[in-house]
């Protein structure tokens, strides 16, 4: 079984803007999707991590979906985030993506049940005959506490649905692995922004960062260098970025990344508990660092429009 949707580039994981009211800031959807398309975005993911998925109620996450879908109107793909542990949750808001027209889906590996390597496989082809929509394996390991094999990931690529995936973690030989077992299958796009340049030269498609939200240009650079082969630039600009990237995970994402959007001029508002709004602290550190960073950003931007 398989899906032919694909993914490569950079892939924009999208906060939640909530109002003090609880209520969905419409206008700040449709604010940060505009300056993502008129970016090198290759696709746009709601209700993931960095959208707090598991801080909204079933409502909040379909309204946050269908802003999203109407704002982008077919100009990219949209990835819906599913990050519930259960069965019957996932069921039930990977069906509501898929009729509110998602183009494809972002299903966590199911957690907190410490199901089995083929358990796991069995979870995901359940999804698989219940939905028609590709998949995209999002495994974080730290998060969640499963780690799937390399073997694993290849048989998910072989008898399900799932045609790509976001790799979560800094463990080089286990992303070489895995792409040596399945990558021939499945398009994998490394999650973590700290090892980009070396997922890419082992076989990634791209990235899928939270923090592209602030930044597409310069990490769309980043990616054609390292497509390019360059991988001495691209390591060496990625050194340059990195100490700026880091701040918006100084504390729990996606506080860095919603105060950064405010201080640039799409606010969105502050983090749901559990998690805590970003401390005076950081929005200082970042109010005195940004503007250095969007020297990169603007100068990305430059050299891809030259590029033309």
């Amino acid at each position: 079984m398989t899906a032919a949707k694909t993914f490569s580039g950079i892939i924009s994981a999208t906060p939640t803007p909530v109002l003090a009211d609880g209520r969905i800031d419409g206008a700040a959807v449709e604010k940060l999707v505009e300056f993502l398309v008129a970016a090198p975005t290759a696709a746009i993911a709601p209700n993931g991590g960095t959208g707090e998925s598991t801080a909204l109620s079933r409502r909040q996450r379909a309204e946050m979906l269908d802003r999203t879908l109407a704002a982008v109107n077919g100009r990219l793909p949209v990835i819906a985030g599913v990050l519930s542990p259960g069965i019957g949750d996932v069921m039930d808001d990977a069906r509501s993506a898929a009729g509110a027209g998602a183009d494809a889906l972002l299903v966590v590996t199911p957690y907190y049940a410490r199901a089995t390597q083929d358990g796991i496989v069995d979870y995901y082809k359940r999804l698989s005959d219940a939905v028609d929509l590709p998949i995209m394996l999002y495994e974080i390991p730290y998060r969640t506490g499963i780690s799937l094999t390399p073997e694993t990931v290849a048989r998910l690529g072989q008898e399900t649905r799932v045609n790509s995936m976001k790799a979560c973690s800094t463990d080089l030989r286990y992303q070489m692995l895995t792409i040596e077992a399945a990558g021939d299958r499945i398009d994998i796009l490394t999650g973590q922004e700290d090892v980009f340049p070396l997922h890419m030269a082992m076989g990634a498609k791209g990235g899928f960062f939270a923090s592209s939200c602030v930044c597409p240009f310069v990490w769309h650079r980043l990616y054609e260098l390292s497509v390019a082969g360059r991988n001495a630039e691209a390591i060496a600009l990625h050194r340059q970025i990195m100490p700026y990237v880091n701040l918006f995970y100084k504390e729990h994402n996606p506080a860095g990344l919603k105060a950064a959007l405010d201080i640039i001029g799409m606010p969105h508002g502050g983090c749901l508990p559990p998690l805590r709004t970003a401390s005076d602290a950081l929005v200082a550190e970042l109010r005195a660092s940004l503007p250095a960073f969007l020297e990169f950003e603007a100068d990305a931007k430059e050299q891809i429009q030259k590029a033309k």
